[in-house]
């Protein structure tokens, strides 16, 4: 899939972070310096050529799936703030990861690349699907450290765009590419007419975020939480006393979870350690408590339980062994039933399964897991 059609259609799941590169050249107005861009300097040079009365301009949402140093400005008409409808959208976005083959998607309805000054112009785009989506229309500049791409979804693209009636044309997008004031640097004008801009919206990113930092008792419930959604029915946030059995460096949180349609109320760990628990056998599955009740999965995952009232033991446990680390989590404080579907259900492994692997679930976290108030 090419990078401008995945930067469409990742909608508002971007964050972006600043970094010096080097600096942006190209046609257009404006020369370029080696001060790093902003998304308000993005949406101003933007708005220039574009139709007055967007509804909303603010940053484009980005995260660490983003190239670092990849920013953009989101600019959307037609939004109305009372109804939460965002309007059509037009994105500039600024990336120091050039897309390979930017022609070669097969959910493209039509693509052609051209030479200009500065680099290659790619002009693609996608049709209508009747009732589902309208379509979008994408143009990129492509040079050699760095790619800027100004998208709009918004018409609806019934065939080659450049013969359409496009609120954005085709001819103002290729312009605001190729306008010379955008790259990942610019000059300090530039910078100064962005902060000038009156009607900003703002949604810029912390640019640490996404910085890796050593994980905390609430760090790990905080990636729980914010992973799983539904927050509203955890409560009674502590430090789980289970850390004591993992040993050293062992981090790890406890909280309540209600009672939903498909879980019992119950009692979730959260834990990460340099190393597993005395009772925890190297093969899970070989540990006495779990006899008989023990499945390995793919990647070092495991799910293990012990069927039973909560007061004679009975408890759910789902272990992922990783190279340096051990990351767990426990399911108790109900009767864990033997049908081993029916305890898969009730300790939600069916979401479990796949977060053992995640990215913040370990001795290590990003950032804004640390900043999160979800308490």
């Amino acid at each position: 899939m090419s990078s401008t059609r995945h930067r469409l259609f990742a909608g508002a799941t971007m964050t972006a972070v600043l970094t010096v590169a080097a600096c942006g050249t190209g046609g257009g107005s404006g020369t370029s310096s080696d001060v790093p861009i902003t998304q308000r300097a993005i949406a101003a040079v933007a708005l220039e050529q574009l139709p007055d009365g967007p509804s909303t301009t603010e940053a484009t949402f980005t995260d660490d799936e983003d190239p670092q140093g990849a920013l953009g400005a989101d600019i959307r008409y037609g939004g109305d703030a009372e109804t939460k409808m965002q309007g059509d959208l037009l994105r500039v976005y600024i990336s120091p990861q050039v897309a390979k083959d930017p022609c070669d998607d097969d959910y493209l309805a039509g693509c052609e690349e051209r030479e200009v000054d500065g680099g290659t112009l790619v002009l693609s785009w996608q049709e209508e699907e009747p009732e589902e989506d309208p379509g979008y229309v994408a143009v990129s500049l492509q040079k050699d450290d760095q790619e800027i791409s100004v998208s709009w979804s918004g018409d609806t693209i019934t065939g080659d765009p450049r013969e359409q009636d496009l609120r954005i044309s085709v001819e103002t997008m290729e312009k605001i590419a190729q306008d010379g004031r955008l790259g990942l640097t610019t000059s300090q004008a530039t910078i100064d007419e962005g902060a000038a801009l009156k009607d900003w919206d703002g949604g810029e990113p912390d640019p640490a975020a996404f910085d890796r930092v050593p994980s905390t008792d609430e760090s790990l419930i905080n990636s729980f939480w914010s992973a799983h959604g539904g927050y509203g029915a955890y409560s009674a946030r502590s430090s789980s006393p289970l850390k004591e059995d993992f040993g050293p460096g062992a981090v790890g949180g406890r909280f309540e979870a209600e009672k939903n349609p498909d879980q019992p109320a119950q009692t979730i760990d959260v834990l990460a350690s340099p190393q597993g628990p005395a009772w925890l056998a190297a093969d899970p599955c070989d540990t006495k408590r779990f006899a008989g009740h023990c499945v390995e999965h793919r990647g070092g995952r495991y799910f293990a339980w012990v069927p039973g009232p909560a007061a004679d033991g009975g408890e759910v446990w789902m272990f992922g062994l990783r190279d340096d680390e051990v990351v767990a989590i426990r399911s108790s404080g109900y009767t864990v039933p033997e049908d081993e579907e029916k305890a898969r259900i009730w300790s939600d492994w069916y979401f479990l399964d796949s977060y053992l692997d995640h990215e913040t679930f370990g001795l290590e976290t990003d950032q804004e897991m640390l900043d999160l108030d979800l308490g």
